[in-house]
């Protein structure tokens, strides 16, 4: 067996040792991601972490498994398929647990590799893996130990943008330094990382496990330590999300999720799809025929389930599908007109329409419509281009009147039918509200191609306007078209998508009158808004800051704050967002304050008796902009009042938040208390207060009650997921990551604290502070101290 050999940096091995401390842990569905470009490097530390796990798993006494059975397995992923749950699926049906007194053993835990090989394999392969990926939860029973998965720098970056769900349920991310290598050609790993026939194989590494470490421990003489380095004496604070600032995060909009004019809002809890086929591609032509018997397999589909469904009488309207489906097929066997067809098939997809209109947006409903919308504008565009006009039978005659008179709320006569622009941008609309699905079905459409079918569609429709068309419906589909196009920068070629976004709402603001349509305009100005303050993120901030932070106030112009208050109070939220990220590029007091107003504004509308999440978040954006004013613009006394505005903004934020329910609020309240307790800490210490012992020692003391506050919700948040909470578990990441960085920072705030207590009020201040700390954290703070 050969021995990886790689030279390991005093930074990385301090990054390996954190990665193995949360692995020791042992605590259930802990999903850790390991970047690596340098696959040299990559190799050797996960040889040594199966090596240094398994040996410390044979030297355990009172170990819930036995000595056979492995603690931590290797799997190479399969780039044919590479679908990690198959691959821990597989290992566990040709591993069995083993039984231990009656109880099966817990399971291992499992690091993934090979995926760098994907990137040399189709862009359908490299999808796939992300769409494994984005099915986490409905394999989270093979979660239950741990998983790490080991990736390269871009494929880190791929997973965060294109598989969102498995993102949210990291535990933590661990980036190693290195220069990037090719793959190798081959994937020959299996016999160094786990593909082991038997457990005997497993055990054989125990060897190549003691040379390995003997190597590494030699190869650098640096010791790590146990806990992160100290703050620096000037932390910026944490507001509610990050920001593309490196170390200064910031405040983000609301991310306004902008909605099509029609036919339905985005609901909420979709319903999956019966064995939906996925959307057609314009390079797979089928026959009207073909599409009509797949449109009839999935009606009489639904009308079946819906029949099957308990207390659930028919009635007449569960019939309607069915009724319209046998007039399509007389219609056909007739061989009446395109139109007879295409005006009965617009019946069928008004029927489902109306159902999505309702809110019952299932996935299934949606499929339902775009496969009749479909047949409608085929039967068109046949009619269309027929050379001759065949002449009504009676038969015919008298179907299409029966049609029109129990089916549709439409005349016989062709302009009954809308243009066809109009049924392209429903189709669209149908596409891209099925790319919005979660219902993690196998056989779930995929979002991808769905937005790209809808912005394909949207483009068309464009394409069939004219002078003569009416200026609405080029709004509609240039609006529609922003949408789907932002949606799709979540995915792939964000910077280009973002760009068709905005260019496609400023067509559709040229066509708009804000004097006749204040409400559209300034919705579009703020979904222009929006989409420049994206593209603000990865590059020319300032340009598209500016351009984001001019479209905010057109929009502004034109929501009455008494006709729209939340909608106003929201695009004074995200204006005050963009005035603070422009400050951090282009230092202003001016855009600060103009951020505080706007916050401030908003707060007016956005009232916590009315919206209490939405006041929160904005009162935590407020207390962050008074944070930076006082800290980088104002003299003394100025920076004092901003501290204590700051201070009061926070404790109105976390007011509001302790009375929610975490899962509703959308800014991190650990780190929200750590900032109030900063400001107090800094006024705290602040000269104007030496001559004030009172005033000094009042802020000191708050200072340590919020940062001992966050170690003891963070202490209860692994209390309330059932986990241990013991001294080594207080060292590591628990798994909630961004939980564990509060606590990290809380934790060197604390010791900062103390050190004050010591400097401004003598040994007996000192030993105050140190009262005050709970017994589980005296040991590490001591030892900081």
């Amino acid at each position: 067996m050969s021995i990886p050999s790689q030279k390991v940096s005093s930074s990385n091995k301090q990054i390996y040792q954190r990665l193995k401390q949360a692995i020791d842990l042992n605590l259930r569905r802990q999903i850790f991601i390991a970047a690596c470009d340098d696959l040299c490097l990559r190799d050797c530390l996960a040889a040594r972490l199966q090596a240094e796990l398994a040996a410390e798993g044979a030297d355990s006494i009172s170990r819930p498994y036995p000595i056979d059975y492995p603690r931590f397995v290797s799997l190479e992923l399969d780039v044919s398929d590479p679908n990690p749950w198959d691959s821990i699926a597989a290992w566990l049906t040709q591993h069995p647990l083993p039984r231990n007194g009656g109880s099966y053993s817990r399971l291992p835990g499992f690091q993934i590799l090979g995926a760098e090989h994907l990137t040399r394999h189709s862009p359908a392969v490299q999808w796939s893996f992300l769409s494994y990926l984005r099915d986490i939860e409905a394999n989270l029973q093979m979660c239950e130990s741990t998983l790490l998965l080991w990736v390269s720098r871009p494929w880190l970056s791929s997973i965060e943008q294109s598989a969102p769900e498995f993102w949210q349920w990291r535990t933590g991310v661990f980036e190693f330094e290195g220069e990037p290598t090719p793959a190798k050609g081959d994937f020959g790993h299996s016999e160094d990382f786990g593909h082991s026939e038997n457990f005997g194989n497993l055990r054989d590494n125990g060897d190549y496990g003691d040379q390995l470490l003997k190597y590494l421990k030699s190869s650098e003489e640096s010791s790590i330590p146990d806990s992160p380095s100290p703050i620096p004496d000037s932390p910026s604070p944490i507001p509610d999300s990050p920001s593309p600032i490196p170390d200064s995060p910031s405040p983000i909009p609301d991310s306004p999720s902008p909605i099509p004019d029609s036919p339905s809002p985005i609901p909420d809890s979709p319903s999956p799809i019966p064995d939906s086929p996925s959307p057609i591609p314009d390079s797979e032509p089928a026959t009207t025929d073909s599409k009509s018997v797949e449109l009839a397999d999935l009606v009489l589909a639904a009308a079946s389930q819906e029949l099957e469904v308990e207390d659930n009488p028919a009635s007449e309207d569960n019939f309607l599908p069915l009724q319209t489906l046998q007039y399509i097929a007389l219609l056909q066997e007739h061989e009446c007109c395109s139109e007879a067809l295409a005006l009965a098939y617009h019946s069928l997809g008004n029927y489902y329409r109306d159902r999505i209109l309702g809110g019952d947006s299932s996935p299934q409903n949606l499929t339902i419509a775009i496969r009749a919308i479909e047949q409608v504008i085929a039967y068109l565009e046949l009619d269309d281009n027929s050379q001759e006009n065949q002449p009504l039978t009676e038969e015919c005659a008298r179907l299409i009147s029966q049609l029109t008179q129990n089916l549709t709320q439409y005349a016989e006569e062709s302009h009954s039918l809308p243009p066809i622009s109009d049924l392209i941008n429903d189709l669209g609309t149908f596409y891209w509200m099925l790319s919005r699905d979660r219902t993690q079905q196998h056989n779930a459409a995929d979002p991808v191609s769905c937005l790209e079918r809808s912005i394909a569609l949207y483009l068309e429709g464009l394409n069939r306007t004219d002078a003569d068309s009416a200026p609405q419906t080029r709004v509609r589909l240039n609006k529609n078209l922003g949408i789907a196009s932002a949606d799709l920068a979540r995915y792939q070629d964000k910077t280009e998508n973002l760009q068709q976004a905005v260019a496609a709402y400023q067509q559709a603001l040229l066509d708009l009158d804000p004097a006749a349509e204040p409400q559209q305009y300034a919705a579009a100005q703020n979904n222009l808004a929006t989409a420049y303050w994206n593209l603000a993120q990865d590059g020319q901030p300032i340009v598209y800051l500016k351009s984001a932070i001019a479209a905010y106030t057109q929009a502004l112009c034109c929501y009455s704050p008494d006709r729209e208050p939340l909608n106003y109070a929201g695009v004074q939220n995200n204006l005050g967002t963009a005035c603070w990220n422009l400050a951090q590029h282009e230092p202003s007091e001016l855009l600060l304050v103009r951020a505080i107003d706007a916050y401030r504004e908003a707060l007016k509308y956005r009232t916590r008796e009315l919206v209490p999440a939405a006041a929160a978040a904005t009162y935590n954006n407020l207390g962050t902009a008074y944070w930076h004013l006082g800290n980088q613009f104002q003299q003394k006394q100025a920076r004092t009042e901003s501290l204590q505005q700051a201070i009061t903004a926070y404790e109105a934020a976390l007011d509001i938040a302790g009375k929610l329910d975490r899962t509703q609020l959308t800014f991190d309240t650990w780190a929200a208390r750590n900032n109030l307790g900063l400001a107090h800490y800094q006024l705290a210490t602040d000269l104007d207060f030496g001559t004030n012992k009172a005033a000094q020692t009042s802020h000191l003391e708050a200072a340590l009650h919020h940062q001992l506050q966050v170690c003891a919700e963070w202490g209860q948040h692994l209390n309330d997921k059932g986990l241990t909470y013991g001294d080594k578990l207080n060292l590591q990441a628990p798994p909630n990551s961004q939980a564990a960085d509060s606590r990290q920072t809380a934790l060197s705030y604390i010791v900062k604290t103390i050190r004050a207590f010591y400097s401004e009020c003598g040994l007996q201040g000192q030993n105050l502070a140190l009262s005050k700390v709970p017994g589980d954290l005296l040991p590490e703070i001591l030892r900081r101290l």
